[in-house]
């Protein structure tokens, strides 16, 4: 009798499981492999030149981390951000960490936001730079917009992956483009701002086409 009743629960735990792996994986559905392939054509930037002396941010990365633990964490987590970004849309390919997606993309976004403000502030208040106060307002704008709207979308629809990922590259692309601007300022940034320019905008068309807002649950 023991051996009887003992196989029925046994039976049932991998069903349990599999079904609890299916919610996650719906959670949050894949984005496609050329999404991915555009967070991590961003990744892989942080080794071209981006400063106007040539180096990259990974040189500029290891150099803080020489310096200390703390100022290279305080690196990563600001200028690096977008690093970040790319990073986390290339891992949640993965489907171990399909239902940590939102998350782990949202995570870099909000430092990203918090990073502009503080640049884009003193850089509004310097006044040298071409498009200054441009800058400053578009930091502002999309933190008030990024924090106001969680993970909602207008009109009380759920906010998901591809949605995130969208509003990211936005951000992306709107800083890459006004770093490519200081060209008439004569700064001449190094490729690493082309190649992210162009695979920030390619994930905000790419993301466009598969993002597909759900109805909110009532509260």
């Amino acid at each position: 009798m023991q051996v009887s009743d003992d196989r029925p629960e046994s039976s049932q735990r991998p069903s349990t499981n599999t079904a609890d792996a299916a919610d996650s994986t719906r959670a949050a559905p894949s984005l496609g492999w050329a999404v991915h392939l555009c967070g991590a054509v961003i990744v892989a930037s942080a080794a071209l030149p981006v400063t106007t002396d040539g180096r990259s941010f990974a040189a500029l990365l290891l150099a803080e981390f020489e310096r200390g633990l703390l100022e290279g964490f305080m690196m990563l987590a600001g200028f690096g951000s977008p690093f970040l970004f790319g990073l986390a849309i290339t891992v949640v390919a993965l489907p171990q960490l399909r239902s940590l997606a939102i998350e782990l993309v949202r995570t870099p976004i909000g430092l990203m936001h918090g990073q502009l403000l503080l640049v884009a502030f003193v850089v509004w208040r310097n006044g040298e730079a071409v498009g200054g106060a441009g800058l400053f307002g578009f930091a502002v704008i999309g933190a008030i917009a990024y924090a106001r709207s969680g993970t909602r979308a207008p009109g009380g629809h759920a906010l998901g992956l591809a949605g995130i990922v969208r509003w990211g590259a936005i951000m992306v692309a709107g800083v890459a483009a006004w770093c490519r601007l200081q060209r008439l300022a004569d700064v001449h940034l190094g490729l690493a701002v082309d190649v992210i320019l162009g695979a920030a905008l390619l994930l905000v068309v790419l993301s466009s086409r598969t993002a597909k807002p759900a109805v909110a649950p009532p509260a």
